[in-house]
């Protein structure tokens, strides 16, 4: 029988950032959580799975910043997690690694709202998921 729970570490230049819970329950499908952020999906495949939680860390971190109230204090402490360690090492990264176009062109793409930057770091995120050492 296949292992019904699996965790992956997302490292990103040497740095845990954050973690992902696997939950295998098929027939039905693959339930995943980022624990850290509080952020839970669901998937089909495991593929899926992963790939519908990690774009919901991008778009945590795009809700977080543009919340029309206050931030609670959970809220405040996912926010502290994305500026201490998520988009530091995210950007380190990729001044090393960098992909097409330059930072300055990500970055204006950013502030544009252009998709291509989400797409780039949901690259970048699903290259840095490795399984938990056990």
């Amino acid at each position: 029988m296949a292992e019904k729970f699996k965790s992956y570490v997302v490292s990103i230049g040497g740095v845990d950032v954050f973690s992902i819970e696997l939950l295998d329950e098929r027939p039905v499908g693959f339930s995943v959580c980022v624990p850290e952020l509080a952020i839970y999906s669901f998937g089909q495949t495991e593929a899926q799975a992963i790939e519908r939680v990690l774009t919901h860390v991008i778009e945590k971190y795009e809700d977080l910043l543009s919340s029309p109230i206050p931030l609670d204090e959970n809220e405040q402490e996912f926010l502290k997690l994305y500026r201490t360690k998520l988009i530091p090492a995210l950007f380190e990264a990729s001044l090393q690694n960098p992909p097409e176009g330059s930072i300055w062109q990500r970055l204006n793409d950013l502030l544009l709202g252009d998709g291509r930057w989400q797409r780039d770091l949901l690259g970048s995120l699903k290259t840095c998921l490795r399984p938990s050492v056990s």
